[in-house]
């Protein structure tokens, strides 16, 4: 694969970056820089737009499912979907050394763009599993809602858990930062991307049972016994505002 001088951008979906993948290796050249929606706002650089061919798409991710380790398809997801900044650059050389070595690529973790995306993908799914314990739900009618900020996209990887231990319920969770909708209904899982926060207008008992709580939490607390340092060690303050126990 040749380098150019070329910068690409795309809508930031996955079906985009795989049209983007199949550009880039039909044509044997990597762009300089691929901008996202998100990047494309801070950049300075015109960009040619590369539009998203859900067919193509389609076909380079089955074609590298067939061609790499099962292990390596995971690496290339998580990556995605991680936070960091060129991880569309970094993405395409993953790509080549594994076609090319057929190994792992956790096995390289001596070439820059394989360590970079290693480390962002674990801070990706040590937020997944902090929040599979953080997030608190409402009854909202015969609906549970809740609302989180994380830093990482993690919601293709939180519904799943949460279908998964309740079946039987509705649930919407919506993701502030990424502007994403999570809708969960007895275990179908569906996104709505660009999604406003849903404004429920049904009055419910929840801030009533709520303030409940935290008279009886204030009655049964030692104050003297308080210690916050240990508090935030366990309960880190980014979490906290969509979290009930801390709502005014």
């Amino acid at each position: 694969m040749r380098e150019s001088a070329e910068h690409w951008e795309y809508d930031g979906s996955f079906l985009g970056f795989m049209t983007v993948v199949d550009r880039s290796f039909r044509e044997k050249k990597f762009p300089t820089v691929i901008l996202s929606p998100e990047t494309a706002i801070e950049s300075l650089f015109l960009a040619e737009y590369i539009p998203t061919d859900p067919v193509r798409g389609e076909k380079i991710y089955r074609r590298l499912q067939q061609r790499l380790r099962t292990e390596n398809v995971l690496f290339i997801q998580n990556g995605f979907y991680a936070t960091l900044e060129g991880k569309e650059r970094y993405l395409l050389e993953a790509i080549e050394i594994a076609l090319q070595t057929k190994d792992l690529l956790e096995n390289h973790l001596g070439h820059p763009a394989i360590l970079a995306l290693q480390k962002s993908i674990r801070t990706l799914l040590g937020e997944t599993h902090a929040l599979t314990g953080f997030v608190r739900f409402e009854y909202v009618a015969d609906v549970l809602f809740s609302k989180i900020r994380p830093k990482h996209y993690v919601m293709p990887y939180l519904c799943p858990h949460f279908a998964e231990r309740y079946p039987q319920e509705k649930i919407m969770i919506y993701d502030e930062r990424h502007k994403l909708l999570g809708i969960i209904d007895q275990g179908d899982i569906h996104f709505l991307a660009d999604a406003s926060c849903p404004e429920f207008l049904e009055e419910t008992n929840e801030g009533r049972i709520r303030q409940q709580w935290k008279t009886f939490l204030r009655a049964v607390t030692i104050d003297e016994r308080t210690n916050r340092v240990v508090q935030r060690n366990h309960l880190p303050l980014r979490f906290r505002d969509n979290m009930i126990e801390f709502k005014a």
